[in-house]
């Protein structure tokens, strides 16, 4: 087999074969025969027919079809091994000349991975964000806790105040019709300033329970629904409870409430919630830095077409989020909220694309490999995840190369992290963590 190579642009190889004539003529032949042994022919017992028999009946273009797609791949692989090419892309095929008798002419294009340039990444001194635990956190959890367990007691003659919470019904109509999903019934509403809609709930300050009344408020000029932005709605509102905020003590009861035996139960087991999150935390303090410390190392030219498949798969994900979430992508998609999106997205897919082929370069480098020990444990997260059998997980091939990727990537940042040196800057972690 004759192999040419020619390079374009930065990345893009195009890749030329010329097979014998003999060996291709064998692939042919084999074919024949696997098919006769799948395609009823009248007359002839499975894998009986001959040749000549097959191609009447077949044609000889559909079998050759059929040689192609059993060759091709075969002969790709063999040529991109004995080159020694690291591809990224499937390879694209845009020409094929195959007559019996004649070598096989193929040519294919696709893209490898570009070369990284990197040395002296081992033995860095790398300053991290160290998280502590601030003294109020304890706190702060058991604070979110009693406010978690609050319960309400609706209060007779009441005059809403600010703060306080409501239970109401409502109808909202603009231009005097009754909007799609404009009515609701025992809506529980904390009255806060820009709640729900902008000067709602400053317009139930006065009234008390069992009032009927009228309010109007105007949609945002950006909301969500195009058909409502902008324009007056009157709300009916009928206000039945005006309720009290009653929160638990921090005590053993409180503790026992939530399914400890007491309260100092409670406090070792939010205090160890605590310090396995700040740990947590710094973990991922300490990859990250060190991460980006060694891309900085690193001169690589990157083509944009693996930047422009990074972001395509950034947005689908934000699409996927927003339909499962019954929000209009499409609408969303010619917004200025979607191009400024769509530019801090560009930012990020640069800079995955970059540490990835950086992370990649390092480890082949260093020749990392993952065993199937060390693969076991991504598999088993799989498996519980889904809900599958080892089977459908392990003889996937995509899935196989992914878990191969996600296990070399986290060995090569572990490999990363212990030779460095991390020299901690301690920060206090937000109070509010629960």
């Amino acid at each position: 087999m004759k192999i040419t190579l020619d390079k374009q642009g930065k990345n893009i190889v195009e890749l030329g074969l010329e097979v014998e004539a003999e060996k291709v003529l064998r692939a042919y032949e084999q074919t024949c025969r696997t098919l006769s042994h799948k395609v009823k022919i009248p007359g002839f017992r499975p894998g009986k027919a001959p040749r000549r028999v097959l191609e009447t009946t077949l044609g000889v273009d559909y079998i050759k079809y059929e040689a192609l797609e059993s060759l091709v791949p075969k002969l790709l692989g063999q040529a991109i091994s004995q080159e020694n090419l690291d591809i990224i892309t499937q390879p694209e095929i845009d020409k094929c000349e195959f007559e019996l008798g004649k070598p096989l002419h193929l040519h294919a294009k696709f893209e490898v991975r570009p070369e990284v340039k990197i040395t002296d990444y081992l033995g860095l001194s790398v300053d991290v964000a160290e998280t502590v635990v601030p003294a109020d956190a304890l706190e702060s959890m058991l604070t979110n806790l009693v406010q978690s367990k609050a319960t309400f007691q609706a209060v007779n003659d009441k005059i809403v105040a600010m703060g306080d919470n409501v239970l109401i019904d409502f109808d909202c109509f603009v231009d005097d019709k009754l909007i799609e999903g404009g009515s609701a019934k025992d809506v529980v509403l904390e009255v806060k300033a820009g709640n729900f809609v902008d000067n709602f709930c400053e317009q139930l300050i006065g009234h008390k329970n069992g009032e009927n009344f009228e309010l109007k408020v105007n949609f945002p000029e950006n909301y969500r629904n195009k058909e409502l932005a902008g324009k007056e709605a009157n709300f009916k509102v009928n206000l039945k409870e005006v309720r009290n905020k009653v929160t638990p003590e921090i005590n053993d009861e409180l503790a026992v409430s939530v399914g400890y035996e007491s309260l100092t139960e409670l406090t070792q087991v939010l205090n160890d919630r605590l310090n396995q999150e700040v740990a947590e935390q710094n973990r991922q303090n300490v990859q990250k830095s060190v991460v980006e410390a060694v891309v900085k190392l690193a001169s690589v030219d990157i083509p944009e077409t693996m930047i422009e498949r990074e972001l395509n798969l950034l947005i689908e994900q934000v699409k996927n989020y927003m339909d499962t979430n019954k929000q209009d992508f499409e609408t969303f998609k010619v917004s200025k909220e979607f191009e400024d999106l769509k530019n801090v997205k560009l930012n990020e897919a640069k800079q995955r694309v970059l540490t990835s082929l950086v992370l990649g370069a390092i480890v082949r480098d260093l020749k990392l490999t993952v065993s199937q020990e060390e693969l076991t444990p991504y598999f088993v997260e799989l498996m519980t995840h889904y809900n599958v059998q080892a089977s459908e997980i392990t003889n996937n091939e995509n899935i196989r190369r992914q878990v191969m990727e996600e296990a070399l990537t986290s060995k090569v940042i572990n490999h990363l992290v212990q030779n460095s040196q991390i020299n901690y800057l301690k920060v206090e972690v937000d109070s509010a963590v629960s």
